[in-house]
This record gives structure tokens, sequence and C-alpha cells, in this order.
């Protein structure tokens, strides 16, 4: 059983399943089951068995077991009272004291039925159950081995519940650590273009489409009223070919890209098929083989410039991080065109200046050599 918790950190079904079975042996039950708590419900984990072997044939596999946590119910007692529930003889119960049980019992045919609850701190988390079809109650050694698997159970559960969530944190710290090293390699390369905003475009386009786990990514800039692609990442030959019979693209509502920009605001889509409103993009759907589309317009104080667009291929919607992350690049591309303009500006005014100068310099020489040479007009 340790050997199955250590093997299986992810993955509590290999355990369970060790369980059932040491405990069928060891306690000389034929039928085990255990069962994992889940809100008001009991569901399957776990059987051994022709009483679980058919319960779990009736609901459709183990894991659709689900039964009522009932004090009617032997299993349901155990775990609203937090303690093993041990009945010699279910058969010779009062109707009214186990009705679920009695039910169960007319079915199936078992008669000594105990269940011992996994509690987690004192809170159960589910429970093992052990019958027999003869009336032939458990020793107390065997119901003590119970609780030992009991326990074994629940440190299983919780390994897997601790593992899981710090598998998830760390998925979430190299997602952060992945986008800020995005974030941080465009304004790298913002610093290094001053007067050239290409690279940044296709920086920006390659971050998105990897990091929105999206098969291409298009970076659009508003020229007057027509959306025209200035980048892309992902795009094979037939759909770069099928773009360019698109665009530059007007101002309408009929594609994803420029509503963001009529709009104003994120514009996503996690299945184009169900969007008959936006026919341009069912268009390009098809020679781009996206289904879920995600469009961040660029504003500079508030009014649109462009647009960053990235579809996946399949229809599931994107991430609140994802969106965020999509709207980081959008302020980035914004502040990378802002200081391209304002740096080609001075390099205008800078120019105009020098020459302005050169010209003042070489009339004041002139005069100076009039001032030097009053009778020679050579110099």
């Amino acid at each position: 059983i340790l050997r199955a918790i250590s093997s299986s950190p992810t993955d509590i079904r290999p355990v369970l399943d060790t369980l059932v079975h040491a405990a069928a042996r060891f306690c000389g039950a034929p039928d085990v089951a255990i069962l994992r708590l889940d809100g008001e419900v009991l569901r399957g984990g776990a059987a051994v068995g022709p009483f679980g072997d058919e319960m779990a044939r009736r609901a459709g596999g183990v894991e659709a077991l689900e039964l009522p946590v009932t004090r009617g119910s032997v299993t349901g007692r155990a775990v609203l009272e937090g303690r093993t529930v041990h009945v010699h003889d279910l058969a010779a119960e009062p109707e009214d004291e186990f009705p679920v049980g009695r039910d169960l019992q007319r079915q199936f045919g078992h008669r000594t039925i105990v269940a011992t609850p996994l509690l987690r701190e004192g809170v159960p988390v589910g429970a093992i159950v052990l019958f027999r079809t003869e009336v032939n109650p458990f020793s107390d050694k065997q119901l003590g081995l119970l609780r030992t698997f009991a326990d074994q159970a629940v440190i299983a559960i919780e390994n897997v519940r601790l593992f899981t969530e710090l598998q998830a944190r760390n998925s979430e710290l190299t997602e952060a650590l992945e986008q800020q090293t995005a974030t941080s390699e465009i304004l790298r390369v913002i610093s290094s273009s001053p007067t050239d905003i290409q690279p940044v475009f296709e920086t920006i386009a390659q971050s998105a489409a990897r990091l929105c786990n999206g098969i291409f990514t298009g970076v659009l800039r508003l020229d007057g009223d027509r959306l025209h692609l200035v980048a892309q990442h992902g795009f094979t030959p037939e759909a770069l070919a099928e773009y360019r019979r698109v665009f530059p693209l007007p101002l309408t509502r009929d594609n994803v890209s420029t509503r963001a920009i009529l709009d104003r605001s994120v514009v996503h889509v996690p299945d184009i098929d169900a969007a008959p409103d936006l026919p341009i993009s069912q268009r390009l759907r098809q020679a781009l083989g996206f289904r879920a589309v995600l469009s961040v317009p660029m504003l500079r104080e508030n009014n649109p410039i462009g647009a960053i667009t990235v579809g996946r291929a399949t229809p599931t919607a994107f991430t609140e991080s994802q969106i965020e992350l999509l709207q980081t690049f959008a302020d980035q591309a914004v502040i990378a065109i802002e200081n391209t303009r304002l740096f080609k500006e001075l390099e205008a005014r800078n120019s105009e200046l020098t020459e302005a100068l050169e010209q003042q310099t070489a009339t004041s020489e002139i005069l100076r050599v009039i001032s030097r040479s009053p009778t020679d007009v050579q110099p």
C-alpha cells in the first residue's frame, strides 16, 4: 500500500484498488468498497467483489457509483457520525433503522456489513465498507485492521490533493515567470529598436502565440479607415495568401479584430463556429484552422491604433491571465509605436536644427570674410 502511495503521487486509483484488495484479503470479506465524499453524496472510488461489481455495472462504472449520505444507510451513518458502524445482520434490523441499507440488502443478499469513515483531522472525506453474504461479524482484530486501511486511504487522498495543489501552484508560477520574461523581452526589443517598430511587432506575435497556446497571432495597425496586417506568427503560406486577399480590411463588425477596434474593448470568441455574426472571421477560420479567437485593441489615449489577435485550434476559452497578458502586449505595442514616433520626430527636429545651424554658420563665415577683405572680392 505504501509503495502504491509513493509511486502514484497524482493518481489515487491504484492506491484505492490496492487497499480494497488488501482489506478483502486480510479482513475476510468477499466485497469491499471505498467511497469518497462529494458534497451530499458518496461516489465510488474503488471496489472488489460481486456486490461492488454489480453496483458499478448498474451505475456505468465504479466512478459513476453514487449513494446519498443518509443515516438510512450503514455507510452514510458512519460518515455522518464519524465512527465505525458494524451491523451483524442487516436483514434482522428493523425496517426503519436502515431503510436504504435494507433495500440494497434485499437486492444483493449481503448480511453482515461494517463501514469505517475516512477522517482527515476529524472531518469525513469518505468511507471503506466491507460486506459478507452470511451472518459472520468481523473480529476486533479485523476492525482494527480496517481502521488502519482507512487511515492509509486518507494519507493517499491527502497526498494526491497536496501534490495536485503543488503542481497547480508550480504551473501558475511557471506561467507567471514565462509571461514576465516575455514582457521583459519585448521591453528589451523596444529599447534596442528606437526607430524600428517591426522587431517589436514580431516579438509580440511570437510571444502571444506561445503563451496563449495559440496556433497563430496577427498584429494589425489601423491606417485611416482600414486595418493592415503588419506582423504574424504561425501563418501557413495558404493562410497568409488568404489574409492578403482580405486585408487591408475596412472597419466593419464582421471580423473579430475590427470589432475590437470599433468597440475599443476585448473581443473573446471561444468558438467561432458559434458566431455567425462574424462572417469574415469564419472565412479566415477555414484558412487558419482556428476555433477560439481573442482580439485586444491597441489604444493610445483611448483612440484605437491597431489590434493583436490570437487564435487557437480548439474551441476553448482563453483564461483571464491570458487575456490580461495580451492586453499588456497591446500596451507595450502602443508604447513602442509612440516611442518610435517621438524618436523620429526628435530626429527630424534635430536634423532641421542642424541644417539651420550649418546655414547660420556659413552666413556668419561669409560676413567675416567680407569684413576682413574690403578691397578683395575673391576670398
